[in-house]
């Protein structure tokens, strides 16, 4: 197993993040993307291209994956290819490929979150376009979303195994759309790319809700979840995506970083040993 972290995780970004991801102890981290196209792609500059490289080998970490997180806080994804905002959806994936291939990351994440048929129509075009893109540049696609399970479903098998699932154990319930232990077990070791690791308190099951509890101390299974993923053999990266410096998980008591690497023991404890 591998043990990953994600970026928006820590308080800090970019350089200082993969820095302090390292000193704690992680194995990897799953980048944001800098603000993306409103920033300018800043992923996408050979000068930041260098120091993320060099703060990577420095502190033994791998860039695992990025995430392209203004096609979701824009939307872009929902609209049809011809109109701007689907032109900038393109853009996006193109840039964000581009970035993983210079960075060499192997994989996109991706969040699909449409809302009709329509909507759903337009994302399986641009997913078409990014498996594109990703055969070009050799790097894989992971699906987040947190919909209800048959849209997922649907655009999988309408992809018909060009991509996966970056699993999340915590947001089919703060967002009301499912059980990720059933997702767990009806996606499969086979169309599973990445798990995002999270705990929380039922209260705090709400859509806008970041809060998080430590892995382990929350309602959303997570010992149940580690027994599926164990039990399917899986052996590829866990990354958490718990935020450290957000209450109820951060009051004031504990550092940030020791929250992170108090995650990371239950991560590899919680692995440890033989299938359960």
């Amino acid at each position: 197993m591998k043990y990953g972290i994600c970026e928006w995780s820590l308080p800090v970004s970019g350089t200082l993040a993969i820095r302090l991801a390292g000193e704690i102890g992680y194995d990897g981290m799953q980048l944001g993307e800098v603000g993306g196209r409103k920033m300018g792609y800043p992923l996408n500059d050979r000068r930041v291209q260098e120091l993320y490289l060099q703060a990577a080998q420095d502190s033994g970490i791998r860039l695992h994956s990025l995430n392209l997180g203004a096609l979701l806080a824009e939307g872009t994804l929902n609209y049809a290819s011809e109109t701007t905002s689907g032109a900038y959806a393109r853009e996006s994936l193109r840039k964000g490929f581009e970035a993983c291939r210079d960075l060499g990351i192997g994989t996109v994440v991706v969040t699909v979150n449409s809302q009709d048929e329509e909507q759903t129509s337009n994302v399986l075009s641009h997913l078409c376009y990014a498996t594109q893109l990703a055969s070009q540049t050799g790097v894989e696609i992971a699906m987040e979303s947190a919909q209800g399970l048959p849209v997922i479903l649907s655009i999988m098998e309408c992809m018909q195994g060009k991509i996966k699932i970056c699993m999340d154990t915590l947001n089919p319930l703060r967002f009301g759309s499912g059980d990720p232990q059933e997702q767990i077990c009806i996606f499969g070791k086979a169309r599973i790319s990445h798990f995002h690791l999270k705990d929380s308190k039922k209260e705090l099951f709400r859509i806008g809700e970041r809060g998080c509890t430590l892995l382990g101390t929350g309602d959303a299974g997570y010992d149940e979840s580690v027994r599926l993923i164990r039990k399917m053999r899986y052996e590829g990266w866990v990354i958490t995506e718990n935020y450290y410096y957000l209450p109820p998980l951060y009051d004031g008591s504990i550092s940030f970083t020791e929250l992170a690497q108090r995650d990371l023991r239950t991560m590899r404890e919680s692995f440890a040993g033989t299938e359960l």
